[in-house]
């Protein structure tokens, strides 16, 4: 009889809030974790559901008590969470204690945030993008990182991993890599300009772009898995969500689903376990 093959991810659910883990993650013992749905929550109108961002145009303290749920959810305990205003790019910053508020960062521009203090949640939020949490069990830190279009463009992962190397001392074959759900292939049509960017400085691009009925089709998620495989990360400490946020308008928010209109964000979290 052949081996059963471990699940990837679980969908959950928990006093009614849904959201996603990777039992690989949790087999390590040292983190909280979790990329969430639109499942759950108080946000009503464009934002039904759980919208996570601050910065989305709904009302903050609707936000508050999502996020409040969320963690719940994941049995973190009731941390804030770490955010950042995110601008598609390739910053990464580091928060290296909880002396200071959760209020103080959440205007600091980045795209990759970085921890090894325990107790302390990080979080980033998509609603297309790729969101990757990632993890070093030997130097116990842990990322979590916003991959959108231009910050895959840019090598946003090769830099979140030279600056844990930097800080840490975080070797790649150590990392553990989870990609959550984003908008597949399939749906994100991009133009001839992104298709000759693509064309000119990526030598994986047949793996990543193709072409259907005259348009280009982005691979945004395998694009980040053959970085993070470059960087050094072992393939096999690699794990996908393969869940399309485009498809899935009911348990996902997508920006290119909503035609660019107002909508809200899932969140990508992880917290490294007190000792």
């Amino acid at each position: 009889m052949a081996e059963k093959k471990a699940k990837i991810y679980e969908v959950r659910k928990n006093e009614g809030v849904k959201f996603i883990a990777i039992p690989a993650f949790e087999a390590l013992g040292l983190v909280h974790h979790g990329f969430s749905t639109r499942v759950g929550g108080v946000s009503t109108g464009p934002f039904k559901g759980m919208n996570l961002s601050l910065n989305a145009g709904e009302d903050k303290d609707l936000v508050e008590i999502n996020r409040c749920m969320f963690v719940k959810a994941m049995n973190a305990g009731n941390p804030d969470v770490y955010t950042v205003r995110q601008m598609h790019g390739t910053r990464v910053l580091r928060i290296e204690n909880r002396d200071h508020p959760t209020e103080e960062y959440r205007q600091a521009q980045a795209d990759a945030i970085i921890t090894d203090q325990p107790g302390l949640a990080i979080g980033v939020l998509t609603a297309d993008c790729v969101p990757i949490l990632m993890i070093d069990p030997e130097k116990r830190a842990v990322a979590a990182v916003h991959a959108g279009r231009e910050g895959s463009l840019n090598h946003l992962i090769s830099n979140v991993i030279e600056r844990m190397r930097k800080d840490f001392g975080t070797l790649p074959g150590d990392l553990r890599a989870a990609l959550g759900p984003c908008i597949e292939a399939g749906c994100y049509e991009v133009g001839d300009d992104i298709a000759q960017r693509i064309d000119n400085h990526n030598p994986d691009k047949k793996k990543i772009l193709f072409t259907r009925d005259g348009s280009y089709f982005l691979d945004l998620r395998k694009m980040n898995h053959r970085e993070l495989l470059d960087c050094g990360v072992k393939e096999d400490y690699v794990y996908h969500v393969d869940l399309c946020t485009a498809c899935a308008p009911r348990t996902f928010y997508s920006y290119r689903k909503s035609n660019g209109k107002e909508t809200g964000r899932m969140m990508a979290m992880i917290m490294l376990n007190e000792a």
